[in-house]
């Protein structure tokens, strides 16, 4: 898989490098894993300072993790292998230092944002635009960065309408097709508009504990973030348990907005699990009205499981207790 070229850069990298490099291959059941596999151990071999682990991590693509906040889903050779080791060095050392306005922009960063980063291998301008990114993701934990080989996955780039490389992707929303400057891709991040953020993003947001963060930004926004109500129904148990703590603080701190939830809630019961319907009956009892009271009334009659039932009674008499 390496070739000679490739094998000479890496030793020579080798050569410099006084700290172990760890990464982890993620798991995946996806037809490329174990490409992926062989690259990771073929460079550990290599050069011994990279030290290669499985990851528990499941993630939709085969990669590499890098850190915590930095998926490489390409094979690094040819043009993409220097970026690459490059990355690795930064990643250990933190060097070099990014330029004063580039870490005063980057110091501004209080919200997670996903940057995900289209390459090609054949590409002459993909590495420069991975050196321009790689170390924004290094010196800051809120840029969640993944770089993807399009051409290695045509149909996740299909999927992300990328039409050539390199393309970079701001929360799925903003792109950047060619070379990018680190200032405009940062003063972008800066200034997003938080009520149009993803409901990744808010997954990502809920999962580092900040619920609190959301249920304020929605107050002071006077609106419900559409990407949040997404998670109320989000297949992973713990990612509701999450969004279920910001209906909490929304019904205590601003009941007019916690009850803009209740139609979205009703429109998606029908048409949801059991589990999350519960969530549902949960979340109609903190934030429902009187006329909420009535649906869930009606509801109970034709409910069969007896988790539901008792859940919906629990919604009645929480939206009763507080209209008495």
């Amino acid at each position: 898989m390496i070739d000679p070229k490739d094998r000479q850069t890496l030793l020579s990298w080798e050569k410099k490098q006084t700290r172990p490099h760890p990464l982890e291959i993620v798991s995946t059941d996806h037809g490329e894993q174990e490409r992926f596999e062989s690259f990771g151990h073929s460079l550990a071999n290599l050069a011994p300072s990279i030290r290669v682990n499985t990851s528990a991590r499941q993630t939709p693509l085969p990669g590499l993790l890098l850190r915590e906040n930095i998926i490489y889903s390409a094979l690094a050779l040819g043009k993409e292998l220097p970026p690459f080791l490059k990355g690795l060095s930064c990643i250990q050392t933190r060097a070099p230092k990014l330029t004063p306005p580039v870490q005063a922009l980057l110091d501004q960063i209080h919200v997670p944002c996903d940057l995900t980063l289209y390459i090609a291998m054949q590409c002459p301008h993909c590495p420069e635009v991975v050196n321009t990114i790689f170390p924004l993701a290094v010196f800051s934990d809120k840029i969640n960065l993944h770089i993807i080989d399009g051409t290695l996955f045509p149909e996740t780039a299909q999927r992300d309408k990328v039409m050539s490389a390199p393309c970079l992707i701001l929360d799925n929303g903003f792109r950047w097709t060619g070379a990018v400057a680190a200032e405009e891709v940062l003063s972008m991040i800066t200034q997003r508009d938080v009520s149009r953020l993803s409901s990744q993003t808010l997954k990502t947001i809920l999962e580092q504990g900040d619920a609190d963060w959301i249920s304020r930004e929605m107050i002071q926004a006077g609106t419900i973030f559409q990407g949040f109500v997404q998670l109320l129904f989000h297949d992973t148990w713990s990612v509701r348990l999450g969004a279920m703590v910001v209906v909490e603080s929304l019904a205590e701190e601003n009941p007019d907005l916690a009850l803009k939830l209740c139609s979205p809630l009703i429109q998606a019961f029908d048409h949801s699990e059991i589990p999350v319907q519960g969530d549902i009956l949960y979340a109609l009892g903190e934030t429902g009205n009187i006329e909420t009271k009535r649906w869930v009334e009606k509801r109970i009659r034709n409910l069969e499981n007896e988790d539901l039932k008792e859940a919906a009674q629990d919604a009645i008499d929480s939206i009763a207790s507080r209209f008495q």
